[in-house]
């Protein structure tokens, strides 16, 4: 049986050299679907690094199927939209996927009128995402990008230590994502450079100032197609290390005067801002209710972000 899941690219608000940084999701979307293999004991993909971490998800458990991955997707590589976390994110969730329908199940857990997450059971015991999320980093991804990807909305974290420092649901806003036919990639050693000012950036980040840390960063390093963009109507500005800038528009009639300041300089996405967690395409097994959730077996740790 095939499993699909999705996970979402994300923009940076900021990154910092000392492994500090904070990003949030847009409808850019990666997908994987994943099928177990019984008879055989390798994984079959034309994704090296999804083939990685379909073994390290199938080793996590404790099992030694084979597994046939395909990988699709949407968000152009390189340029800082969070290709690779998404990807990893999806696979992850797929080969569990795969795995909790054989050992297990999905279920989903109501938690009140309106909001929902989905959970896994393998072997008797809830997956918890976050060793997920552990996979995936420790197969070089960055820690807030995945986690942005894995939960929707903006995560502020300490990527050396894999630690979530706030976390929240974004204004529903539009993006404009400029990819610059010249792409100048900052050099992380001239972060340092800047320190005192990204120190500023860093307190209005956990101040929760999003949008104001995002503009003062990307004023840092690249006013000019900034400052148009802001110019036009954008709310903020987003400056990636690796080149694309992302403006976020409140009012949808300018979403065309911020596409039409940029345009000049390479090609242009526009789309939205997400807040929705990254899943597995399945119908789940049961419903689950936050009460009978709480009394599921206490004797095992779980994350729920």
């Amino acid at each position: 049986m095939e499993i699909e899941a999705c996970s979402y690219g994300t923009i940076p608000i900021a990154e910092f050299a000392d492994g500090k940084g904070a990003s949030f999701a847009v409808n850019l979307k990666a997908k994987a679907t994943a099928r177990l293999l019984e008879d055989e004991k390798t994984v079959v993909s034309d994704n090296v690094v999804a083939e990685k971490i379909a073994q390290k998800v199938i080793g996590f458990f404790g099992y030694e199927y084979g597994v046939e991955l395909k990988v699709g997707c949407e968000i152009p590589s390189a340029v800082g939209l969070g290709d690779s976390e998404a990807v990893s994110a999806a696979v992850v969730l797929a080969v569990a996927g795969a795995l909790a329908k054989k050992h297990g199940a999905v279920h989903e857990l109501r938690i009140d009128k309106y909001l929902t997450e989905q959970f896994l059971i393998i072997d008797g015991r809830i997956v918890d995402k976050k060793d997920l999320i552990d996979l995936c980093v420790d197969s070089g991804m960055q820690f807030d990008r995945t986690y942005a990807g894995f939960y929707g909305g903006f995560v502020i974290a300490d990527n050396r230590k894999k630690q979530v420092l706030r976390r929240g649901e974004m204004e529903a806003l539009h993006t404009v994502v400029l990819l610059p036919k010249k792409i100048e990639e900052i050099d992380i050693s001239e972060l340092r450079l800047l320190r005192s000012e990204l120190g500023v950036v860093w307190n209005e980040v956990l101040g929760g100032n999003l949008y104001t840390a995002m503009k003062l960063n990307s004023l840092l390093y690249d006013g000019g197609v900034v400052k148009r963009m802001l110019g036009a109507g954008a709310l903020t500005v987003s400056r990636s290390r690796e080149g694309s800038v992302a403006a976020l528009v409140r009012d949808e009639g300018r979403i065309g005067d911020v596409v039409d300041s940029v345009k000049q300089d390479g090609g242009v996405l526009t789309g939205r801002v997400v807040n929705e967690e990254a899943r597995i395409s399945v119908k789940p097994k049961r419903v689950v209710k936050i009460r009978e959730f709480l009394e599921l077996k206490g004797d095992q740790e779980f994350h729920w972000l």
